[in-house]
């Protein structure tokens, strides 16, 4: 699936790569397998770049695995091409999906990236059109899930700095909350 390609991308042969990679690339990458030893070298294989970040003042990719795409609609979140325009303009040979929760943060300097012979960089193609479109809504969507994340864990933060004034207890839920059970109804008695 990865070793020709009918791309019209021509990446550049130039071996600093590393700073023009940007999100909607398909590059080639040691992706491991489900299940597989952290030891065992993994196979190769097409990736799409989601986006690039940097990290601890290192460039990072975040980078989804392709896999074969059987059929058009998934219930998982993933980009997926099916036309044939499509995938070959993206460096790929068949119908491909990238399932966005096989997310990966790879630093760009990392040696799991296999460079081509011929162009000397990992970058075999790149999304285009309805393509990037539909990898940047999982973008957006990501992101916004990241930010609604983040303020969620500052708010409480604040929460727990705020001083408790005027109180001397506190407190604590456990379980199930559940409705009081209503009280039987009063049985009448004869004979009073």
């Amino acid at each position: 699936m990865l070793d020709t390609s009918n791309s019209s991308f021509t990446p550049s042969s130039n071996s600093n790569w590393h700073n023009s990679v940007s999100y909607g690339d398909i590059l080639k990458y040691r992706f491991p397998g489900l299940g597989q030893p952290a030891a065992a070298r993994p196979a190769t294989r097409a990736c799409l770049v989601l986006d690039i970040e940097t990290i601890g003042g290192r460039r990072c990719a975040v980078l989804v695995p392709a896999v074969p795409a059987r059929r058009p609609d998934s219930a998982e979140r993933a980009v997926t091409l099916m036309r044939q325009m499509e995938y070959r303009k993206a460096g790929l040979e068949g119908p491909t999906r990238f399932p966005i929760r096989s997310r990966l943060i790879v630093p760009l300097g990392h040696d799991g990236f296999v460079a081509s012979q011929t162009t000397g960089t990992p970058v075999i193609g790149k999304l285009e059109s309805s393509a990037f479109e539909r990898m940047n809504v999982e973008r957006a969507r990501l992101h916004a899930l990241r930010d609604i994340r983040q303020d969620r864990e500052q708010d409480q933060r604040k929460q727990r700095r705020r001083p408790q004034c005027g109180q001397n207890f506190s407190v604590t839920r456990r379980g199930v909350r559940r409705p009081i059970p209503m009280s039987p109804a009063p049985v009448a008695r004869s004979g009073s």
